[in-house]
């Protein structure tokens, strides 16, 4: 999907209901930052599909999953990562939590990619180190909680949810919280 110019490793691929996700880190980060984040998306992927569901968020694509395979690739970095990828991609100084780079969602016709079994969503960066900041400047954050929100976010990013209303920016906060309760209790 996005070229592979940083240096990252491959970790794994999950292969979830309706999604096959595969998962890079960048080389940089030490295995101990990362090892719990494969589990809790494996734990979480039930309870967004269900979240999902229920908040419509397939809707505008015509998304019936009982025939699809998502495919998303999710790349753990760092703020140096996600700083050049910033500057390259959205012309903006600094590191961000997440960055999302779709196919589907903003394809000029979505519809010809229905037919096909595998939709390549895109790409979901997500700076660990970012997250780590956030959970020290934020008492009662938790990394964890931090992270699957993360990931959520770029997830309904490319399945083409936007919050550029305060009506959308609540939806996407409104399943992102269920999902994260429903996953950590």
């Amino acid at each position: 999907m996005l070229e592979r110019a940083l240096n990252q490793r491959h970790l794994a691929t999950l292969s979830l209901p309706f999604l096959c996700l595969e998962v890079f880190a960048d080389t940089e980060l030490p295995d101990q930052r990362i090892q719990s984040l494969s589990p809790l998306i494996q734990k979480a992927w039930p309870f967004f599909l269900m979240v999902a569901e229920q908040e419509n968020i397939y809707e505008h694509l015509s998304l019936k999953l009982k025939d699809k395979i998502l495919e998303v690739e999710l790349t753990w970095t760092t703020n140096a990562s996600m700083q050049d990828l910033n500057q390259q991609y959205r012309q903006k100084e600094g590191p961000t939590d997440v960055l999302t780079f779709t196919l589907l969602a903003d394809a000029p016709n979505p519809e010809l990619w229905m037919s096909l079994p595998v939709l390549q969503l895109g790409s979901i960066f997500i700076s660990v180190e970012y997250a780590e900041n956030a959970v020290a400047e934020s008492p009662g954050l938790n990394l964890e909680a931090y992270l699957l929100e993360r990931f959520i976010h770029g997830m309904l990013h490319l399945l083409g949810m936007h919050h550029d209303t305060m009506e959308k920016f609540q939806k996407v906060v409104t399943i992102q919280n269920k999902v994260r309760t429903l996953t950590l209790g």
